[in-house]
């Protein structure tokens, strides 16, 4: 019962507010970790971001490097075509036609490093990205790769399948130039690559090659601008 003074009154007004007080200390205690939680979270997917983004970051460049060697082979090949189509065969030496119709003959393909790549885009690790921008490029990227791909593997087809087998048909060396000997004779051997290179066949070959080529320098600059995009993206975040 409450006594005159109140004093049990008055207790039991202190405890409440001591109950109250110890919910608010550990309600905010819960909200603290929390928000400690929270941002050893966030921590934790920043620093997997940023290795992520080294990791992308290191191949595209290599790929890059070696994106220049194989364009610059493609490059050379037309360079080639167009000198044999245009040259007077006579006035150069039997290695230099040699050479020239050996280098068209010769087929280069693309297949750039994507082992980082893949991973990122198969475990769905590309979401750590926070930039939408450089998400979005590295998810397209593999679209403009393949279409790139696709152009390269129409030409080497059609040389594999025409080209190849057109040459594998002629009398191109003679013995004794293979042999390499002192008293070797080229004479034959360079006759023969002229009438090839001044054959009708062999010039609707390489028209249809050079035809065949022409998407390679068409979808090749988009990819590498956008390649170079992406690195200086990848660049730019992690600075």
């Amino acid at each position: 019962m409450e006594n005159k003074t109140g004093k049990p009154a008055n207790r039991t007004g202190r405890y409440f507010k001591y109950a109250i007080g110890e919910i608010i200390l550990v309600v905010i205690g819960i909200l603290i970790a929390l928000q400690l939680n929270n941002w050893n979270q966030n921590l934790s997917l920043k620093k997997e971001e940023l290795k992520i983004m080294k990791s992308l970051h290191k191949e595209f460049s290599e790929n890059l490097i070696m994106f220049d060697m194989y364009y610059g082979f493609h490059l050379k090949r037309k360079k080639n075509i167009e000198t044999i189509m245009s040259f007077d065969p006579r006035s150069v030496s039997t290695d230099s036609i040699i050479l020239l119709i050996s280098n068209i003959t010769v087929n280069h393909t693309y297949d750039p490093f994507q082992g980082i790549y893949n991973s990122v885009i198969n475990t769905g690790k590309i979401e750590l990205i926070s930039n939408d921008l450089l998400k979005n490029k590295i998810s397209r990227y593999q679209d403009l790769l393949v279409d790139y791909q696709d152009e390269e593997l129409g030409t080497f087809n059609y040389e594999a399948t025409n080209v190849g087998p057109f040459l594998r048909k002629q009398p191109l060396l003679d013995f004794n130039y293979v042999l390499g000997g002192i008293n070797a004779d080229s004479t034959q051997t360079k006759e023969n690559y002229i009438k090839i290179i001044e054959s009708y066949e062999y010039n609707n070959l390489m028209v249809y090659l050079r035809g065949w080529m022409i998407d390679i320098f068409n979808e090749g600059p988009i990819l590498r601008e956008e390649m170079i995009s992406i690195i200086d993206l990848l660049e730019s975040e992690i600075k």
